[in-house]
């Protein structure tokens, strides 16, 4: 999967985002959003890999639905 940058593969529905989340694509950046838009990340559009925005956007999730203790 990593030979395609992450654009691609959100486009081909081969990136793993949490349930709520999107790439939109911006001038040489990709932006991870939550719902109702917040803003998780940036990305370069050129050098993202599939990985990294997956690995980044799953550890928000958990993060945010972390129950407390």
């Amino acid at each position: 999967m990593d030979k395609l940058r992450a654009w691609e593969a959100y486009r081909e529905n081969k990136l793993s985002l949490p349930p709520g989340y999107s790439l939109e694509f911006g001038t040489d950046v990709l932006l991870l959003r939550r719902d109702l838009g917040p803003m998780v990340a940036t990305f370069s559009a050129r050098g993202a890999l599939p990985s990294e925005v997956s690995r980044v956007a799953w550890a928000d999730y958990e993060e945010r639905h972390r129950k407390p203790a």
